[in-house]
């Protein structure tokens, strides 16, 4: 297991291996859902306020995560899940003998991590809604066209010139959507194509970039040394980049305060994201577990004592196995709530006509039968 974990890199200790670069991806993936489902809940309590982030949750999100990827992309030189993992980014190439994240390493870095998940979420949401989604892949590609023809139809009444653009423009419209739906399951082939391939090609030493994103940038992952170590445990004061100068004045002291503790909130983020991770996680397995079930389900209460016979009812037999309303012992035998049982056909009939138990003339309807089954 060792040598798997550092598959190839022994030589290299400051080169993490594939199951790191995976473990951060994949709480990367985690952190969306999970702060998704911890506003929904607290969605449906404060409705006033929250309904409408619930709605454009993920552009939200974006906003968040771009002011903490910057935040931690440029004190730490890795993003939040990289540095979880004890993890930064390099450049490959040498500035004034330092190969830090410079701003435009930063920004370029953003759009990979924060723009593009957030595109590519948008274009999977827009695929799934012109083919028709799960219905189009049960029913086949006509369910999915239906609602575009009825669209088109509806431009093709007027007259003039504005209908013509607005019919020509509906046209194009069409066509780039049947482009996009034709073409878009490849490229979004090509997109999880390529990261595999330098997922192996990163394990078996062939490239120094983990995906294709890094490199385009220019950008390689490394191990955190005691270095980088020291050298966090020595920053103090803002790192949130918002600070200036004192210069005596007094809102510069209450901005360089707002950027004290917007710094510190964002460090503390190191600590509250997995654990709000592990919350939706611990909620998933708690409310799929058998536990749950037996935790929620009620002790059954004892059945309800037989009501007495009404004079004017049928009258009970003494054996009671024999129904009361056919005088033959009871086949496929039903109850109702009073705690007389029938033969189901018998008792059916019976309460669809008149409405009431036979023995007790209580009401009744024939959603109250209840059919009884022999413990095998």
């Amino acid at each position: 297991m060792e040598f798997m974990s550092d598959m190839l890199g022994g030589a290299d200790a400051g080169k993490p291996s594939v199951f790191e670069l995976v473990a951060q991806t994949k709480m990367t993936e985690l952190l969306e859902p999970a702060l998704r489902h911890i506003t929904s809940v607290y969605a449906h309590r404060y409705p006033r306020y929250l309904i409408r982030i619930l709605n454009l949750h993920e552009e939200v999100y974006a906003a968040v995560m771009l002011v903490v990827e910057r935040h931690y992309l440029r004190n730490y030189g890795g993003s939040f899940t990289e540095h979880f993992y004890g993890m930064k980014r390099v450049r490959t190439r040498t500035i004034g003998g330092s190969k830090a994240l410079t701003g435009g390493n930063v920004w370029g870095s953003l759009v990979f991590l924060v723009g593009l998940p957030l595109v590519k979420s948008r274009l999977d949401q827009y695929y799934d809604k012109i083919s028709g989604g799960d219905a189009a892949r049960l029913l086949g590609g006509a369910f999915a066209q239906e609602r575009h023809i009825e669209a088109d139809a509806d431009v093709e009444d007027g007259a003039g010139v504005r209908a013509d653009i607005r019919r020509r423009l509906v046209r194009l419209l069409a066509v780039a959507r049947q482009l996009f739906q034709r073409f878009y399951p490849h490229v979004n082939f090509a997109y999880h194509l390529s990261t595999a391939l330098y997922y192996v090609a990163y394990m078996f030493d062939r490239t120094g970039y983990s995906s294709p994103w890094l490199h385009v940038l220019g950008l390689q992952m490394r191990r955190l040394s005691a270095a980088d170590y020291r050298a966090m445990d020595m920053r103090t004061g803002d790192t949130s980049g918002l600070a200036a100068a004192p210069n005596g004045s007094v809102l510069r002291g209450l901005r360089n305060i707002v950027a004290r503790l917007l710094g510190g909130g964002l460090d503390v983020l190191r600590v509250a994201l997995p654990l709000a991770i592990f919350f939706y996680r611990f909620l998933e397995w708690w409310y799929r577990s058998d536990f749950h079930q037996r935790v929620q389900q009620k002790p059954v209460p004892p059945p309800p004592m037989p009501l007495r016979p009404h004079p004017d009812g049928v009258g009970v037999p003494v054996d009671q196995t024999v129904c009361a309303l056919c005088g033959r012992p009871r086949t496929n035998p039903a109850m109702l709530p009073t705690g007389f049982v029938f033969c189901y056909p018998c008792i059916h009939r019976h309460v669809a006509d008149a409405g009431t138990c036979p023995v007790t003339l209580t009401l009744a309807t024939v959603g109250d039968i209840r059919k009884l089954y022999a413990d095998a």
